[in-house]
């Protein structure tokens, strides 16, 4: 399994708040891609650095919290500061 990295926080821009870069509809095919892929949604700060960090926010809000907090446990997730 591969080590999960995620957002410390979230970022100003961030899909999950009023100043998304994107319109809502987008906001929402987003997400279906995301569920239909099982996927994670990646920060777009973190893709312009060109790493891989998962969203803050879809973190907290999208995954389901007894496999995250089993993975946390076992040191599965790093959280990092990209922003």
């Amino acid at each position: 399994m591969a080590l999960e990295t995620v957002q410390r926080k979230c970022c100003k821009q961030c899909l999950f708040s009023k100043n998304k870069i994107v319109s809502d509809s987008r906001k929402a095919e987003i997400l279906e891609d995301c569920e239909q892929n099982n996927s994670h949604f990646q920060c777009h700060k973190a893709t312009i650095k060109g790493v891989k960090g998962t969203c803050r926010a879809f973190y907290d809000k999208c995954t389901n919290p007894a496999i995250s907090a089993m993975l946390e446990s076992i040191g599965e997730v790093e959280f990092v500061d990209i922003d």
